[in-house]
């Protein structure tokens, strides 16, 4: 079973050698490394060149991890992968919990699995205003999608072969958002469930949700989930 884990980078120059490193000493599971760079406008590539990962660079920034997933499918089809996870570069994922969120994949259980904090409530839990969005559309989607959702936008996932080539060769729409993703997966019949994780708090780094993208976040996703829910189901 090939597994691939992606880093998505944005701007992470200060942090992203702490994340690989720390995929490379500690990862759970036998896995490639792959950083999809969004961009960045600071020492992130040279940092990816001088610590020799695989990487790839999009030439535009696509406003959010969401495009760097949908690269990500297209990269772990094309290259024969099993099983693709993903990580944030800010190193606020563990790699000693990897095998958390591939376990429930390799045993045929479900077709995508999400590293949930607010499951157990251990290690970092994120601000007080961010958790009220996260628990709003984690709720939304589990009242659409028949079943429970607790950390809607977690980057801390896993998606099996099934899901891995249909968003590689069946959806051809972008995917703006991780709730939108999430609700595309419902509609195609993908299995999916939260396992407990912890995460730590960013230590450096600039995040993409900034002070104006912190206001715009919620109106955002709402407008994207609503496109989505409209449409009919493929």
């Amino acid at each position: 079973m090939r597994i691939l884990t992606v880093i998505s980078n944005y701007n992470e120059g200060e942090i992203i050698e702490k994340t690989i490193e720390d995929v490379r000493k500690n990862a759970s599971i036998v896995t490639d490394i792959l950083v999809i760079d969004n961009c960045s406008t600071d020492s992130s590539i040279e940092q990816l060149k001088r610590l020799k990962v695989d990487y790839l660079k999009h030439p535009v920034n696509t406003g959010g991890s969401a495009g760097v997933i949908k690269t990500a499918f297209a990269y772990a089809h094309y290259h024969g992968y099993d099983i693709y996870c993903h990580m944030d570069g800010d190193n606020q994922h563990m790699a000693s919990e990897l095998d958390k969120i591939v376990e429930p994949i390799a045993s045929n259980e479900v077709d995508v699995v999400t590293g949930s904090r607010f499951i157990t409530k251990e290690g970092f839990q994120s601000s007080f205003a961010r958790r009220i969005g996260i628990h709003s559309f984690s709720r939304l989607m589990s009242w659409v999608g028949r079943r429970p959702y607790s950390d809607i936008t977690s980057g801390f996932r896993a998606y099996n072969k099934k899901a891995i080539d249909y968003f590689a060769l069946k959806f051809k729409q972008e995917i703006d958002t991780i709730v939108q993703l999430e609700l595309v997966m419902h509609y195609a019949g993908l299995k999916g469930k939260d396992v407990p994780v912890q995460m730590r708090p960013r230590e450096t780094g600039k995040s993409e949700i900034n002070f104006v993208n912190a206001f715009k976040f919620p109106f955002y996703n709402m407008i994207s989930f609503i496109g989505t829910l409209i449409q009919k189901p493929k």
